[in-house]
């Protein structure tokens, strides 16, 4: 490997482009509307803010610009003012692989219990998360509250996204009932409720019989778990009640825990 990989470099041929994107660059937010040929011109405030003010970049800094819609970019700063900054880009995008769909319904919990999961649930590639109000759960948002939470929450995802190099945002929905959510997340795909019910299965057998879903739905529960009939509701729409294992798993731990097992079971090489 390494004498084929020196006699690549002698005859001048470019690295493979996985690798020329660095991982240690900053990365930041766009819109797919900044990009103008090989120029990205960043003028969101908070983002100017973090690049100038916080990590202190100046011109001929290398960066990363993320379009949220499965485009990295990577330049160097070529110029910079107080109102914007312009970045040469100096290589081809990088197209993020089309990945399954994989969609968190997450039962509701404490507030920064709730934002931790989403910013996992974004690093561990969930394309759509929705906070999920079941009959554990007692909604307390008023309307005014429920959007700023969202727009909280989507920042999260954000921040989350570029920290680990994501180039697309996950879906955040408002908080929508169980039994609204049940009939559209069972429309097609696997769909899987991890429950202490004593009609789970182990989780490993389901994914061993089902190699290939065109999407993976999760519902995960609340403290105290989903009741008998939400259970029931859930299976008789196709819905697989599951088990994660011997342990009872904190609600979060439980998102998670999901997460991480269909990443391993149903990984497709996809970035």
């Amino acid at each position: 490997m390494a004498a084929a990989s020196g006699a690549a470099e002698a005859e001048g041929a470019d690295p493979p482009l996985l690798h020329q994107f660095s991982f240690n660059v900053h990365r930041f937010l766009i819109s797919p509307d900044c990009v103008q040929g090989d120029i990205i011109t960043l003028s969101d405030p908070s983002e100017l803010h973090h690049l100038s003010r916080v990590l202190r970049l100046a011109v001929g800094d290398r960066v990363a610009c993320l379009d949220g819609q499965g485009r990295e970019y990577q330049g160097v700063i070529a110029r910079q003012t107080s109102r914007d900054v312009v970045i040469q880009l100096d290589r081809p995008p990088r197209e993020a692989a089309r990945r399954r769909p994989l969609w968190l319904a997450q039962a509701m919990l404490k507030s920064d219990r709730f934002e931790w999961v989403i910013q996992k649930a974004t690093e561990l590639g969930a394309s759509t998360i929705t906070p999920l109000i079941t009959d554990r759960v007692v909604p307390t948002l008023l309307p005014r509250q429920a959007s700023h939470k969202l727009e909280r929450w989507r920042r999260i995802a954000q921040e989350a996204a570029k920290q680990c190099g994501r180039a697309t945002l996950p879906a955040i929905e408002s908080p929508r009932p169980m039994a609204e959510v049940v009939p559209v997340m069972t429309a097609e795909g696997l769909t899987l409720i991890p429950t202490l019910s004593t009609t789970a299965v182990p989780i490993r057998s389901v994914l061993e019989a089902n190699r290939a879903p065109q999407a993976v739905a999760v519902f995960i529960g609340p403290e105290g778990d989903f009741t008998a009939a939400e259970v029931a509701h859930a299976q008789a729409h196709g819905a697989r009640p599951v088990s994660l294992g011997p342990q009872t798993l904190r609600a979060e731990t439980a998102a998670i825990a999901a997460l991480a097992m269909l990443n391993y079971a149903l990984d497709d090489g996809a970035a």
